[in-house]
């Protein structure tokens, strides 16, 4: 794949912060072990996600459960020997199952994308819409993808690659802004899918709103992104504007690979063990518990699991999401966040603890 400079996308509506990105930038790097290290990062997108997950709650809607579903995740850990357990909540809105994600669909991707001849990052766009109408238009937007593709199948143009969809909200207009990218193999089909889609929804696009360029070898990373930027551009949070993008992508693919790229599942797998080297085996149960900048999951004794000390930028980075976060008493949830654990677990982590 070929090293070019990547133009500055034009059409689109005002970009919002990625909140994976903010927090790869402040991962925590002490000098502990990979997986201490992978712990704590997950603790800083724990941290993250909890601080969003409270106002998306308060709304109580149709998702209500699951977000209470993203509240539970990884909450607890169940450390038996060296080894831990633990549940995720595989949704969407999840920062800790996201970061997961990515790392599975770049290297699901990565190498059948690098393997494009002549790779080109192609954009394709249409009008702003308000919340009651943007589930019907990504609806829309998917039909007529498949159009464009069968037309141009039918002239003889075969499309490779892989398509995103992806949603962003102006703060400012309070519209929504549903667009794809898509990484496409050769010039040709790039620029006679971008005159297809223009042809198909004629009262919807410019010109301007569409855009191609050379994919350089940073682009599957790019790709990857989160199918949403959650955070306004002074990164602030509208839980509303969120919800309805959440219920409108509900049940849909946010990626889709065509012309013989192999599909890669986006699901992250529920229940995950791992190995912990820096904690000696023994059968504990760590809960995670918001302490400020020593948020992280603790023991009946009050020990930290990851010993992670948040960086001022994650504690800034919190308290503008959601500025009550560290005030809100969380404690009649608590019980049931290990209601996922069978009975045979329960009885042996009783008996541990009495031994």
């Amino acid at each position: 794949m070929a090293k070019l400079a990547t133009q500055t996308e034009t059409g689109c509506c005002s970009v919002s912060l990625d909140t994976s990105a903010q927090l790869r930038k402040v991962s925590n790097d002490g000098g502990c072990s990979a997986s201490q290290n992978s712990y704590q990062k997950r603790s800083q997108a724990k941290l993250v996600t909890d601080a969003l997950i409270f106002p998306l709650i308060d709304l109580k809607s149709p998702l209500l459960k699951s977000y209470w579903q993203t509240w539970r995740c990884t909450r607890v850990l169940l450390q038996d020997g060296p080894t831990v357990k633990t549940r995720f909540c595989n949704q969407r809105f999840c920062l800790v199952c996201n970061r997961i994600r990515t790392a599975r669909l770049i290297a699901g991707y990565g190498e059948q994308l690098q393997s494009l001849v002549n790779p080109y990052m192609v954009t394709l766009t249409t009008k702003n819409v308000d919340a009651p109408e943007l589930k019907e238009t990504i609806n829309g937007m998917l039909k007529d993808l498949t159009r464009c593709k069968d037309r141009m199948r039918k002239n003889g143009v075969k499309l490779i690659g892989i398509r995103k969809i992806e949603v962003t909200y102006n703060s400012e207009t309070q519209q929504f802004h549903p667009h794809y990218h898509l990484i496409v193999d050769g010039c040709v089909p790039s620029f006679r899918l971008v005159a297809e889609w223009r042809k198909q929804r004629p009262e919807t696009t410019n010109v301007k709103g569409q855009h191609i360029t050379h994919a350089d070898v940073d682009a599957p990373n790019e790709l990857f992104k989160y199918f949403t930027k959650m955070l306004n551009k002074d990164g602030s949070f509208t839980p509303e504007a969120m919800d309805v993008v959440f219920r409108a992508m509900k049940g849909k693919r946010t990626f889709q690979p065509f012309g013989g790229i192999k599909r890669c599942s986006e699901d992250v797998e529920v229940e995950q063990e791992h190995t912990v080297d820096w904690k000696p085996p023994q059968t504990e149960i760590w809960t995670f518990e918001k302490a400020n900048e020593h948020s992280d999951w603790y023991n009946a004794s009050g020990e930290a699991f990851s010993e992670v000390q948040q960086t001022e930028r994650t504690m800034a980075l919190v308290n503008k999401i959601n500025p009550n976060y560290f005030i809100q008493n969380t404690d009649i949830d608590k019980p049931n966040t290990i209601a996922w654990q069978s009975e045979e677990e329960k009885n042996n982590l009783t008996q541990s603890e009495h031994r």
